[in-house]
């Protein structure tokens, strides 16, 4: 029975992080920081106020961006040329 339980809570947690990996890292954010504040308001953390700014830094970043608020496609300037390899050049 006790080796029952470990099994079901091992299978349970391997299933629950192969969903928090395979979630869109805007949804895994706004799912960490609901937790977040979920916490805070259960008594469970203690409020952090470089936390607090750097949540609402992240919100105002992601209602200006359309996927999620990241900053790495910034930088790019275009898209990057295609270049194909034929075995015989090699």
């Amino acid at each position: 029975m006790l080796e029952d339980l470990i099994v079901y809570a091992a299978v349970a947690c391997a299933a629950l992080y192969a969903g928090w990996r395979l979630l869109p890292a805007s949804a895994r954010f706004s799912l960490a920081e609901h937790t977040a504040t979920m916490a805070l308001g259960l008594g469970f953390a203690k409020a952090d106020h470089e936390a607090v700014a750097l949540r609402q830094r992240r919100a105002a970043a992601r209602s200006k961006s359309a996927c999620g608020g990241c900053s790495g496609c910034a930088s790019k300037q275009g898209p990057q040329p295609v270049r194909f390899i034929n075995k015989g050049n090699l």
